[in-house]
């Protein structure tokens, strides 16, 4: 038994050494990312149409969330109003489930979205019957300003230049924005909002995901430490109602409603979903305990229900090693959940399904070993940085009733 326990002990040790690999490097830049395409293609130069120019406005859209889980964050897009009146909207966020190869390029981490253009009247009419609102912020820009957006904006949809790689916090339909907006102020837009202080990215996201509290959990599960470092108002603009309130706040503006009915429904606050952990692990503790401690001949169920729970928690374990060391998503890498939902608990539903003594031993290593790292944690957070409270919830009272373990006889 004490060979056992030593065993266990080193193979969490050699596990504690995951977070730092991976098989992916840094995420790649190419001359499709944003800022190589504005330095490109963004022109002021007077091309003798000033006057057109002026008539034109550019206006930042912003859009409320919607019922996919993709659609959770709201969304962002320019619109262009010519002098004849056409309102155009020209949208980075544009993707299709129906590509051949979507799901595997999902699943590694290599989103490619598009660079659209379409009525924006008509767009806003379907956001509206879907239930959604619209508001727009008209930027204040001279017709200089106005024919380089406008012209960058032509050159970005055409289809040799309309692909680019999407990351959910550096570059999506806002930072993309972000960036044209910045581009207009000569980088003082940026300077701006890198000079004020933000909450994570993870404490930003969860102002959006906390309208489900279970797929909040799982997502902030799978998301390590690199969304916990401190952030700037800048880096806060992934989310799109982050850049319309830092876009009225540097000009002064207001925004108006376009379409629909009300505007942002994104809580201002966000939430650390305590509450759902707490309940969570109280259901996940309470269904074996109530089976352990009910009496005769409940011992073989208690075995394979703490038994299942363990294995779904090692398959979440084995995705998470696999995004961790196989895929682009570098928002998993470096994962200290990693330390207690890996495939080792793969072990311990094994010893729960053959009714083994060793069993409660292993239960109460694995609680230990949680234990050990909330105390590591705690003392030393500079090591330790990821937000990851609620998982440590959930897990410990996980191993509450394997470590008690059975101490009624059938």
């Amino acid at each position: 038994m004490r060979r056992l326990s030593v065993l266990f002990i080193v193979l969490l040790l050699a596990l504690s050494q995951v977070p730092a690999v991976s098989v992916n490097g840094n995420r790649e830049c190419y001359s499709f990312d944003s800022i190589p395409m504005l330095e490109k293609w963004y022109d002021e130069s007077d091309d003798g149409s000033m006057d057109y120019w002026d008539q034109c406005t550019v206006s930042l859209l912003t859009i409320s969330q919607g019922d996919p889980i993709y659609s959770w964050f709201g969304h962002s897009a320019l619109m262009v109003t010519t002098p004849e009146g056409r309102n155009i909207a020209f949208d980075y966020g544009t993707f299709s489930f129906a590509d051949d190869d979507f799901i595997m390029n999902f699943v590694m981490g290599r989103l490619w979205f598009l660079t659209t253009s379409f009525s924006a009247d008509l767009e806003m009419r379907a956001l509206e019957m879907e239930g959604r609102s619209v508001t727009k912020v008209v930027l204040p820009l001279t017709a200089e300003q106005k024919k380089a957006v406008i012209s960058f904006l032509d050159i970005n949809v055409q289809k040799e230049n309309r692909t680019y790689l999407y990351h959910h916090y550096n570059d999506n339909c806002a930072t993309r924005l972000r960036d044209i907006i910045d581009f207009t102020t000569g980088g003082d837009f940026k300077r701006w909002a890198e000079a004020r202080s933000g909450l994570t990215f993870r404490q930003q996201a969860s102002r959006s995901l906390s309208r489900n509290p279970l797929v909040q959990w799982l997502l902030e599960f799978l998301q390590s430490g690199r969304i916990d470092n401190e952030a700037t108002l800048w880096d806060e603009m992934f989310l799109p109602v982050n850049l319309e309130k830092a876009v009225m706040e540097y000009y002064g503006l207001d925004s108006t409603l376009a379409a629909g009915k009300g505007g942002n429904d994104i809580p201002d606050e966000p939430d650390s979903n305590i509450l759902f952990s707490v309940i969570a692990g109280l259901i996940l503790c309470g269904v074996p305990a109530l089976l352990l401690f009910l009496g005769k001949g409940r011992k073989t169920a208690w075995y394979i229900t703490t038994g299942l729970i363990y294995v779904v928690f090692a398959l979440m374990g084995a995705l998470l090693f696999f995004m961790m060391v196989f895929t682009n998503h570098d928002v998993t890498w470096m994962n200290e959940n990693i330390l207690f939902v890996n495939p080792l608990l793969l072990v311990l539903a094994v010893f729960a399904f053959r009714r083994s003594p060793k069993f409660t031993l292993l239960s109460r290593i694995y609680l230990s070993a949680i234990a050990i790292y909330s105390i590591v944690k705690l003392i030393i957070p500079g090591i330790l940085v990821q937000a990851n409270l609620p998982v440590i919830i959930v897990m410990a009272m996980v191993a509450i009733p394997g470590a008690i373990g059975p101490r009624r006889q059938d």
